[in-house]
């Protein structure tokens, strides 16, 4: 069978990663969940106050920590980073 992707498409495209430890999965899954916890305090700045000195910096803090924990919680079912995508019960039976 020919390849039918553009030459382009195939260029940048990373090798497959290789098998990977509970010990990968759990990294990637806080740099994920940090950025997460980051995108969501930046998000609910503005809307907790008008000025900075308004802002309820325990609302910001509660919603970050939320994220946080809701985007570990999803990681659970599988990274893209990690073992292509598989869950943590297929990495922690290897």
């Amino acid at each position: 069978m020919t390849n039918t992707m553009p030459q382009h498409a195939t260029a940048n495209q990373p090798d497959p990663p290789a098998a990977s430890s509970l010990a990968d999965w759990a990294r990637a899954a806080c740099v994920r969940a940090v950025k997460t916890a980051a995108q969501a305090a930046v998000a609910a700045i503005p809307a907790s106050a008008a000025t900075i000195g308004g802002v309820d910096w325990s609302l910001i803090a509660g919603t970050a920590a939320l994220a946080a924990v809701l985007s570990v919680l999803t990681s659970i079912a599988g990274l893209p980073e990690v073992d292509s995508g598989a869950s943590v019960r297929k990495i922690a039976s290897k």
